[in-house]
């Protein structure tokens, strides 16, 4: 029997940096590459280049990066990973969403499993390998709300959309929404054919809502932030009504990287053992900071 190599491709949504691709796997891509000024750093695998929307990474993140894999990459496994934000697939944390680490160097990642074999073994198994889910304490609908609402209902037209468009998955939008229980930071690790299914159904929604809400509201990041929901609601459906495999790791959070600020409680190594995440203690934290 013949053994046939995957090709595995996780793409890395970096702005301006140096990043090095690791172990054949993961593959630093400059975000907003078209939008860089020609003394910034751009790395040699970038997305300004075939079908891509590189010029919408101010509203859409790194989403921008999975449109262009979704696009461009031909591959038998895909991922989406940020400069700041892994998964850990060593099953060491069973416990909380996420944990803290310094750096996305190369013993973190083995440490993390970040390699070859055991990807394979992995996607074998599961069709889509998604970020644990974190408890909130309150309503994902709510949460958005006080967090990351502006003078816009987001959710709402968010909802009414995928109504009108995919009626099938409203049932799953409202229960996700209701639920206290939310994926966050666009990380995840699916079989490529399921990627471009998430891919076509997610972007499908999240242009329609580009071109309905009044442009003077939109805010920075604001898309990327709905395609984390967007996320959720996809899981849920994907649960509950089909036999699609799946399963759920924690991130790896790095806190020593450009760009990292402190004032995100989720890169705080001193807060995260005081008030772990997924727990009611980090709740009232987030009431308390408000």
């Amino acid at each position: 029997m013949v053994n046939v190599l995957k090709d595995i491709k996780i793409l890395e949504s970096v702005f301006k940096s140096d990043s090095k691709s690791y172990g054949n796997i993961i593959f630093p891509i400059s975000a907003g590459a078209v939008l860089y000024g020609k003394d910034d750093i751009v790395l040699q695998m970038r997305y300004d280049t075939g079908d891509n929307i590189s010029n919408k990474n101010p509203f859409y993140c790194e989403l921008t990066v999975q449109y262009w894999g979704w696009k461009n990459l031909k591959c038998d496994v895909c991922g989406i990973f940020h400069q700041r934000r892994f998964l850990d697939l060593s099953e060491r944390n069973k416990k909380y969403p996420y944990t803290i680490a310094e750096r996305s160097d190369e013993a973190t990642l083995e440490n993390a499993c970040l390699n070859y074999g055991r990807l394979c073994e992995l996607t074998d198994r599961y069709g889509i390998i998604a970020n644990r889910r974190e408890d909130l304490y309150e309503s994902v609908e709510d949460f958005y709300n006080k967090n990351d609402r502006h003078q816009f209902d987001d959710i709402g037209l968010l909802k009414d959309i995928i109504k009108e468009k995919y009626p099938e998955y409203h049932p799953s939008a409202q229960k996700y929404f209701k639920g206290t229980c939310s994926y966050f930071c666009n990380v995840f690790i699916m079989q490529k054919k399921q990627f471009d299914d998430y891919s076509r159904w997610m972007f499908d929604i999240l242009f329609e809502y580009e071109k309905r809400k009044p442009k003077n509201l939109f805010y920075p990041r604001e898309i990327g932030k709905l395609g984390e929901r967007l996320f959720g609601v996809y899981m849920t459906y994907i649960m509950d009504n089909t036999d699609i495999s799946y399963t759920e790791f924690p991130r790896i959070h790095f806190s020593d990287v450009n760009g990292t600020t402190m004032k995100n409680l989720s890169f705080n190594k001193y807060l995260y053992h005081i008030c772990p995440p997924g727990t009611k203690r980090r709740a009232f934290l987030r009431k308390l900071k408000k």
